[in-house]
């Protein structure tokens, strides 16, 4: 087994960058609208205008920062522990755990649209690690985590049917 394991998102898309910039534009408008347009008053109406704006702002601001955090898993074998950070520019946030033992790696269908790729570790818990929309990609990606990892990948795409995949 290796002695570090790093798994991230890597850098986004163009089309969530380009996403991300028009949200926080978008943010940046509805403030300054805000504050422009404010006005000291116990009028009913003209609070919940100015709330229904600081509320869009914020809705704003949430989206832009999903489309702008690149999430890694640090696994450091050597020394036994774990970093989950969240990176967002420059700033980065995660703080070293130790490292439970890890169990095997599933792959299972969460809805619709998305696979999962999941780590699971003693005492029926996870990281999750991976969501992908294309099964076969996130079978590979499993599969590539269990070899790297040297643990088992089970297979549950399909609902009530999960089969171990022999590596």
């Amino acid at each position: 087994m290796k002695e570090e394991v790093i798994i991230s998102q890597g850098n986004r898309p163009l089309w969530q960058n380009i996403l991300a910039a028009l949200l926080y534009a978008t943010v940046v408008v509805l403030v300054v609208f805000f504050f422009y347009e404010f006005e000291f008053s116990f009028k009913t109406d003209q609070v919940k205008r100015e709330m229904h704006t600081l509320q869009l702002a914020a809705i704003a601001l949430m989206l832009a920062f999903y489309y702008s955090v690149i999430q890694t898993y640090y696994f450091d074998f050597k020394n036994h522990r774990y970093k989950h950070e969240h990176a967002f520019l420059i700033f980065k946030k995660g703080k070293w755990k130790s490292l439970p033992a890890l169990e095997y790696i599933s792959v299972f269908k969460k809805d619709q649209h998305f696979y999962e790729v999941n780590l699971w570790y003693v005492g029926n818990k996870h990281f999750k690690i991976y969501q992908l929309s294309d099964e076969e990609e996130a079978l590979k990606v499993g599969k590539k985590l269990a070899i790297t990892l040297q643990i088992d990948l089970l297979d549950a795409t399909v609902a009530n049917d999960s089969k171990w995949i022999e590596l």
